[in-house]
């Protein structure tokens, strides 16, 4: 998990539990023994060991297992029996035209989204979320992709299949940023626009989100040949400097930024 260097026994024993806890699984006591190494750690007399820590509690952060709701919309870690929900999304033509039109995953579904749902999304790249109602029924997916500690940085997706108010997929997007660009270390959340997805680059650009430019020809879908998509992206720094998406974040999830 983190590198040992000359360190007192203490702090070797509790790395060493830490390791442990996370093999079996146990993600949440691993991240309080981190803590306690943390508190013990002399940052002058251990400059290598400090950052491994550090990343180590970023990598454990209860934060990423935690259900995240405002109001009647929650976004949870995905499940086993999630499975169906996934092939009734997938299935949905609107749904894929403008969530992901590359393949879904193959094979074991169900066991693929149990492990999507408890191992770390460091280790992963990936953080699947199902985007629940106030009744707990399945209406969403939103997910953090191609997770990037050195640059701080992770794509950003959601959708819905059938016929769903835009307004949901504006107070989903608004939490996932609050995630990603207030309580998480990201520094920027990107995302890709289908180049025939006049509607979602308009409504992303009204969440504040920079229209980068056009990558041309960049993703070859079976099937359906190469598709040019437009690459918009958000950092923290114009997160907070965006007035308007600061009255969003109030007005949707009661946050100040």
């Amino acid at each position: 998990m983190v590198a040992t260097t000359q360190i007192s026994p203490e702090l070797r024993g509790l790395l060493q539990s830490a390791q442990d806890c996370e093999t079996t699984g146990d993600y949440a006591q691993a991240f309080r023994l981190l803590q306690r190494c943390a508190a013990l750690l002399d940052p002058t007399a251990d400059t290598q060991l400090a950052p491994s820590i550090k990343a180590g509690l970023w990598r454990l952060d209860p934060l990423w297992w935690a259900n995240i709701q405002h109001g009647g919309i929650r976004l949870r870690r995905s499940q086993a029996g999630d499975a169906d929900f996934f092939r009734r999304c997938f299935g949905d033509a609107a749904f894929r035209r403008q969530f992901n039109r590359r393949q879904p995953w193959q094979g074991d579904l169900a066991l693929a989204l149990d492990k999507a749902g408890r191992q770390p999304p460091i280790d992963t790249g990936l953080l699947m979320w199902v985007v629940q109602s106030g009744a707990g029924s399945p209406i969403g997916l939103a997910s953090l992709s191609s997770i990037d500690t050195l640059n701080r940085k992770a794509e950003l997706s959601v959708g819905f299949p059938g016929d769903v108010p835009v307004k949901l997929g504006i107070k989903t997007t608004v939490m996932m940023l609050h995630f990603a660009l207030v309580m998480m270390p990201f520094n920027k959340v990107y995302g890709y626009v289908y180049e025939d997805n006049a509607q979602a680059l308009h409504n992303a650009t009204r969440l504040g989100f920079s229209h980068e430019g056009t990558l041309v020809d960049h993703f070859n879908i079976p099937g359906q040949g190469f598709l040019s998509v437009n690459q918009i992206g958000l950092t923290r720094t114009q997160l907070h400097g965006h007035a308007g998406l600061k009255v969003l974040a109030k007005r949707l999830i009661g946050q100040d930024w």
